[in-house]
């Protein structure tokens, strides 16, 4: 029977004990989020923060019918892509300027970019030849401009026209061969490690040993997942059915990765068509399947968690999926707040044109509301934009009013962020800085407030602290809050939280030892007794002294500390069940005529 020590949880330590460290704990962490918190306020009063806000709706109108393909930001304005009006479409036609307000402009309002005859020719080549080209997306990259179409049915039939976007805001048209520009990243931005014959463990309930943490198997019509290397039990921390119940150890493919503290794993039972996706967190212990990670998956800053298309999985347990039609989405790309507060992840789908945004804030580790859109462009201020799907649902029908949505966001650019430097203390240090210290301060207090208590939260919690204190060196700093003293007793509370743990576990194990012993010596007793009919009374006055002395003793380990009494009193019942029957016994024996003739015999001998 696993004790509540052997299972991580805190229920082990001395209720009294506990609750007092635990107490002086939560009392520190509140302490220090206050500290970081009012220092959070200084530093965006002083440097500015801004949130993914909704500032307006509009309407972005075209003179012809059309379906919306994609926007994009270019010097101050918007280029609008879209497809579907007529047979031999022009510049126009496909490509528009607006302004902010989402008036039309003239085609040379963005010089080099729509006026340039050498872009007219190649736009018109390109839809003589190709009659059913369409604009998949504009795609900005590196100081390049890209308009990407499709030219046939494959997925790689595409050319795209490029331009060089300068600073002074002018574009110069390249060339119509940007397709080895066009490239996404990798839907993953980690390595997955094969499991291989190496790490198969046989037994009778033979598994996969994963990192040496997690033990993985498909066998027995389940898959499981156990955090002990036990191959005589089948039973684990996570299990769920598999389609075919009759196959073999090497049958399913497994891999795995590691973000943080989590444990990402991807399993192929044997004929199955999908892989699964579990995500194993080694601070709760806890397994959640996230099938969503398998469209792309990116880590979240100082390894927080991970997001996906789908949803989200932080390194304090919690997690999210969405209810959003995220079929087809890939990857396209992160933006980063020029001082790593917020992250925007932006996913894309190439055969409807669906985008999808997912905007995280590392200070307060959450990510805001999914925005849904047909396009997006961000400026040097932050204001986004956003094509939005017809509230009728005709999305993918063509239209003449496309209704956009205005955002305020963190997102500004490198030279627009530098307008902003600060003065005083919070500027000798730099925003950034001050961004990761207090995000690192804040995660320390969320862990001790929001996770579940186990050994390993304490014991990345003691680490945490000395992390922070060792990489941050204006903590200890007065006129910035001086986070360092209650970080510092945060940092001496979990130690001594972690040494009471381990102060208890010694008890424990040896409180289970010394019942284990005198289990042991009851059942031989037991098991002898009854295997055997005592030949005269003194054997069965001895057979019942042997057997209540064996019950007395398993009932004195009471008084060890952490000592199993429940299981102390099963064992105890039990034996005086089996007094009552051996007792039984021993009074029939006795009732009989000669059951005292050896005693008379020795008597009458002496």
């Amino acid at each position: 029977m696993a004790t509540a020590l052997e299972t991580g949880s805190y229920d082990a330590v001395d209720s009294g004990t506990y609750e007092v460290l635990r107490d002086r704990l939560t009392a520190q962490a509140a302490e220090l989020a206050r500290g970081a918190e009012a220092l959070n306020a200084r530093r965006a009063e002083e440097f500015g923060a801004t949130r993914l806000d909704l500032t307006g709706t509009g309407l972005l109108r075209t003179e012809h019918p059309c379906v919306p393909g994609d926007v994009v930001a270019v010097g101050g304005h918007l280029l609008f892509g879209c497809h579907g009006g007529r047979p031999e479409p022009e510049v126009g036609d496909v490509l528009g300027l607006y302004d902010r307000e989402l008036n039309r402009l003239p085609e040379d309002a963005v010089p080099g970019l729509l006026d340039d005859p050498a872009f007219v020719r190649e736009f018109a080549a390109l839809h003589r030849y190709y009659r059913q080209a369409r604009l998949l997306r504009l795609h900005r990259i590196e100081g390049r401009l890209l308009a990407v179409f499709r030219t046939g049915e494959k997925a790689d039939d595409i050319r795209a026209l490029r331009w060089d976007l300068t600073d002074d805001g002018r574009a110069v048209f390249l060339d119509a061969r940007g397709e080895r520009d066009h490239v996404l990243p990798p839907a993953h931005d980690f390595e997955w490690t094969e499991a291989t014959r190496e790490d198969h463990v046989l037994g009778r309930h033979p598994h996969v040993r994963v990192r040496g943490e997690l033990y993985v198997s498909t066998v027995g019509g389940a898959l499981t997942v156990k955090t002990e290397d036990d191959t005589e039990t089948g039973e684990g921390i996570h299990s769920e059915p598999v389609d075919e119940p009759l196959q073999a150890l090497a049958d399913a493919d497994i891999a795995h990765t590691r973000v943080g503290a989590l444990i990402l794993l991807r399993i192929r039972p044997y004929k199955e068509d999908a892989d699964r996706y579990l995500v194993f967190n080694t601070l709760t212990r806890a397994v959640v399947r996230l099938d969503g990670i398998g469209q792309g998956c990116r880590r979240l800053p100082e390894d927080q968690g991970i997001v996906f298309a789908a949803g989200y999985c932080l390194a304090t347990g919690a997690y999210k999926t969405y209810e959003l039609d995220t079929s087809g989405l890939e990857f396209e790309r992160e933006v980063r707040s020029p001082y790593g507060e917020d992250v925007l992840y932006a996913f894309h789908a190439p055969a409807g044109g669906r985008g999808l945004l997912l905007s995280y804030n590392t200070i307060r580790e959450e990510v805001a509301t999914p925005l849904t859109c047909h396009g997006w462009a961000l400026f040097d201020d932050g204001a986004l934009l956003a094509l939005r799907a017809d509230p009728a649902g005709t999305a993918g029908e063509p239209a003449r009013v496309h209704p956009a949505q205005l955002w305020t966001s963190p997102y500004v650019s490198d030279t627009h962020a530098a307008a902003s430097a600060g003065t005083g203390p919070l500027a000798r240090v730099g925003n950034a800085d001050l961004v990761r210290g207090i995000s690192d301060c804040l995660s320390i207090s969320r862990a001790v407030a929001e996770t579940t208590p186990t050994v390993e939260v304490y014991e990345a919690l003691a680490a945490a602290c000395v992390r922070a204190a060792d990489t941050h060196h204006w903590l200890g700093e007065a006129d910035l809050g001086g986070l360092r003293t209650p970080l510092d007793a945060v940092r001496a509370t979990a130690e001594q939280v972690l040494a009471e743990f381990r102060t208890v576990q010694d008890l424990t194990r040896r409180a289970a030892d010394a019942l284990e012993e005198a289990a042991e010596r009851l059942a031989a007793v037991v098991r002898r007794l009854r295997g055997e009919a005592p030949r005269g009374a003194a054997a069965w006055v001895s057979g019942l002294t042997e057997l209540r002395q064996a019950q007395g003793h398993v009932l004195t380990l009471k008084e060890m500390r952490y000592a199993d009494t429940a299981r102390i009193d099963e064992l105890a019942a039990e034996a005086e069940a089996d007094l009552a029957t051996f007792g039984r016994r021993a009074v029939s024996f006795l009732a009989r005529e000669d059951a005292f003739a050896e005693h008379h015999r020795d008597v009458e001998r002496l």
